[in-house]
């Protein structure tokens, strides 16, 4: 089979590049890929080479006035349709944050419009007829790919995508982050067939986004692979080592979040440190900071010489905050990976590093409040902890979920001295949002995938 891959967001390079997805794909000498690429080509090219291998620029182009005001009515028509979506609270309480009353009249004018039968699939359909993308029209004439896989599920400036339907090639959706199938609204185009991580995110798609069953794959998480066979990490006394510790201390991770929408990391930060360099435990204990790559690193220059603590900033070029291109290094997935696993307690405000911490079976601290911040509802990280999204983890009651300093210290206690506690509520939050823990979800993505060339599934016809 031929495929060409629209890779323009750092989990699906992640997926393509950092994984064993290419070689799978490349093992049978009649496919042939074609990965189309927003990130700097140079980089790109030195990932990974080989004879049956293109890699080309993607070239965004965004859409037309009508198709963006078209898409507009869409976003406007599926929040009302999908009142209780992670992306209808976000947008909601967003708009309440800028005084935004414009948008309850468009949810009206759109709860007007679905009186008449109308819905947001029904102007997604139009929306794909609209638009052109000349250089990916060549591309397609060239290659004559089988299917377009893409896992952007906003793609606002990838008309490519349209004309990929535009032609009939079927389209496939790789479904790249746990939030996706409820916090992104409409898709711009809709999918011929989705790969999905779990039966719970099979549900989603179908409740969200209308996807028949019978046109969904459940794979598993592509960059969780790493996971599944830790003796490939670095072992505990080397990684000990690196941050100048005994083996038998115990590491408390603190991953932040994107401090553009989390306030609250530098406070948290410094209740942490004083709460380790207490040592009030039965162990003693090292503070590790991991830093988003979307958060601005210069915030925790403060904090690197601090004792009982190690700032980790992740390896890669460029920025991803504010939205910068930022491409991880081939080291960032192993130090990312090799700092989970010798870890042992994680803490976090709601963010989804909580499933790879279940990878591990790590105890999790959810950092529910804003730490002594009075910040209003849309910038309160409260916010995250009611997002249907996140609904899994607290139903499983896989974490420590704490609201003010006191409980904090006692979770933290509770954490490192029984790490063992609340071990089958990991294991059933793994089970029900990745499903498929044995290291082989690349090779159930490229079986889905010909499995559904090959099998004469319906595909979705273009309504010109």
């Amino acid at each position: 089979m031929k495929l060409i891959l629209v890779v323009d967001t750092v989990q699906f390079y992640r997926d393509v590049f950092r994984s064993r997805l290419l070689e799978e794909l490349l093992s049978n000498p009649q496919n042939r890929i074609v990965v189309c690429c927003s990130f700097n080509l140079d980089t790109t090219t030195r990932e990974f080479q080989h004879e049956r291998l293109r890699i080309v620029p993607l070239l965004r182009k965004k859409p037309g006035k009508l198709a963006s005001l078209l898409f507009s009515l869409a976003r406007d028509l599926w929040t009302v349709e999908h009142p209780k979506s992670s992306f209808t609270q976000k947008r909601l309480i967003e708009a309440l944050g800028n005084k935004n009353r414009g948008l309850s009249i468009r949810l009206a004018i759109a709860r007007l419009l679905r009186l008449f039968s109308l819905t947001s699939q029904d102007v997604i359909r139009k929306v794909e007829t609209l638009g052109e993308d000349e250089p990916f029209a060549r591309l397609i004439d060239e290659e004559k790919p089988d299917a377009v896989v893409f896992s952007n599920m906003i793609p606002s400036d990838l008309e490519c995508l349209k004309e990929a339907r535009r032609r009939r090639i079927p389209l496939i959706l790789a479904v790249s982050s746990w939030d996706n199938p409820t916090s992104k609204g409409p898709l711009t185009v809709i999918p011929d067939h989705v790969l999905v991580w779990s039966a719970e995110m099979k549900r989603e798609m179908a409740e969200c986004h209308d996807i028949p069953e019978h046109h969904m794959s459940t794979i598993g998480v592509i960059y969780f692979e790493n996971y599944f066979a830790p003796e490939r990490l670095m072992p505990r006394e080397q990684f000990c080592k690196q941050l100048g510790i005994s083996p038998d201390t115990r590491i408390i991770q603190f991953a932040t979040g994107d401090s553009a929408i989390i306030r609250c990391n530098q406070p948290f930060l410094r209740l942490l440190q004083k709460i380790i360099a207490e040592q009030t435990f039965d162990h003693p204990c090292h503070l590790l900071v991991r830093v988003s790559p979307k958060d601005i690193y210069s915030l925790y220059k403060e904090f690197e010489d601090l004792p009982h603590t190690t700032i980790q900033y992740p390896l890669g070029e460029g920025s991803a905050y504010g939205r910068h291109s930022w491409v991880p290094l081939a080291e960032e997935d192993y130090e990312r990976a090799s700092t989970l696993k010798n870890t042992d307690v994680l803490l976090t405000s709601g963010s989804s590093i909580i499933l790879d911490a279940a990878c591990f079976d790590l105890p999790v601290v959810n950092l529910a409040y804003d730490c002594g911040l009075e910040l209003p509802p849309w910038l309160s990280v409260k916010r995250f902890f009611q997002y249907v999204h996140a609904q899994p983890v607290q139903q499983e009651n896989a974490t420590w979920m704490v609201h003010d300093d006191d409980e904090l210290r006692a979770a933290l206690a509770d954490c490192v001295n029984h790490p063992e506690k609340r071990r089958e509520e990991r294991r059933r939050l793994l089970s029900r949002v990745v499903t498929h823990t044995d290291g082989k979800t690349c090779e159930r993505w490229v079986k889905a995938v010909g499995a559904y060339l090959t099998s004469d599934a319906p595909r979705r016809q273009l309504n010109l």
